[in-house]
Parts: C-alpha cells; structure tokens; sequence
C-alpha cells in the first residue's frame, strides 16, 4: 500500500474515533472537554463542520456566547446552508443581545435534568423518526413535548413538531398511567440526523400508581403494589 494512503487512512480513522470520543463527552455534560477534543480534531481539519458545530456547542454550554457565535458563523461561511448552525447562530445572538446564563449554571441545570432516578427516569430511542434536517435542529438538554394518541405515545418539539414515536410497549404503559393523572416531562439526550435519545421523567404520580413507578419492571395496571 502507498505510504501517504497509509497515511490518510489512519488520520481518517484517528478524526472519526475523536468525534465518537467528542459526542460521549457532551452527551455527559463534560463540555470543558469536549471542546478540548473538537479542538484537537480542528487543528488537522480546520474546516470540519460537524466538529465546528460541537466546538460552537461547548462554548455555549461554558458560557463563553460570544466565541460559540464566531464559530457557528465560520460554519455558515464554510456551508451557507447547515441547519443546525443557522438554527443555534440565532439562539445565541438572542442571549447575547439579552444576557445569558453562565456556563456553570447552564451544566448544573443539564446535570439537573439527567439525574438517574429508578422508577422515575427512562432514556428511550424514538421510532419513526421525522427528516435529518428536523432532527439536526434539536440539542441535548431541548425539553419536548408528549402526545398521547389512542394507541400511541408521540414526541415533538414545544411549538408541535413532530419528532418520533414511542415503541409500542412503553406507550402502552405509559397511556394507561397517563389517564389516570401522571405527568411527564421529556428532554432530548442525544440527537443526530439518524438517532434520537430522550428522557422521560415522571413529575407527578397519581394516587392510583402511588405505588407504582413509571418505569418498574413489573408493571401493574391494577395499581396495586406488587412488591
């Protein structure tokens, strides 16, 4: 094999094992970081938006607005029509215009939301999932909004927009809670053109499943106590 495709290949490989390391890290909150590592990834492609995009994400996530807005505004001079930069360029001209939370609080908050509590907490993949250029919009911590159907629990953004659906189990058990007075709230974890991961909370209980958690194995539509 030629040298410099040898060459090639693993300075390919080395990027897409960093970008795999990049999401994991935000995916934990741990955005000092990952803006370390999307650093590394642009200092042998300068121009890699994908990487940009997270850079711009991280900064944001610390509180430092102003350099997450040079960065998304490099990616809209690289590609003039990448939805997610346009999208967060205008979140974050608004906070700048308006005053921002700091980075520390906007973590704690995050840490807040994706505090594991069994029973009460799930993450779940959605199906059938709405277009790339719909998903590429969405960032970890967005809350969304839960739609019981007659025979279907679905996910979208908080002005209705249609995201994904809840496998058929999950839904099922979580319309019969849901018609007896459970609350939920829902928060996107992860989101990609092809995946999207949120978790949903259960904020209220109603006195039928007082004791009877959301998300316990032994689910019991009685409401009487199993264990």
């Amino acid at each position: 094999m030629d040298d410099s495709l040898t060459l090639n290949w693993k300075s390919t490989d080395k990027i897409e094992l960093l970008a795999h390391l990049a999401i994991a890290t935000a995916m934990e909150n741990n955005w000092h970081e990952a803006l370390k590592i999307n650093q590394k990834i642009l200092s042998s492609e300068k121009d890699n938006v994908e990487a940009l995009n997270r850079l711009a994400r991280a900064y944001t996530c610390i509180g430092e607005t102003h350099k997450a807005e040079k960065t998304y505004k490099k990616v809209l001079g690289i590609d003039p029509h990448n939805i997610i930069a346009k999208k967060n360029l205008d979140k974050v001209i608004k906070s700048n215009g308006n005053g921002h939370t700091s980075g520390k609080t906007q973590q704690a908050n995050l840490s807040q939301i994706f505090i594991y509590e069994p029973g009460k907490t799930k993450l779940i993949n959605l199906l059938n999932l709405a277009p790339p250029q719909v998903l590429a919009t969405l960032n970890c911590g967005d809350e969304l909004t839960l739609n019981p159907k007659r025979h279907a629990v679905t996910i979208a953004t908080g002005d209705g927009n249609y995201l994904g659906a809840l496998p058929d189990d999950l839904a099922h058990r979580l319309l019969t809670f849901i018609a007896e007075g459970n609350k939920y709230e829902v928060y996107v974890k992860c989101a990609t053109t092809k995946i999207l991961t949120v978790l949903i909370k259960e904020t209220y209980r109603s006195d039928k499943f007082l004791n009877q958690p959301s998300f316990q194995a032994n689910f019991n539509p009685s409401g009487e106590n199993l264990n």
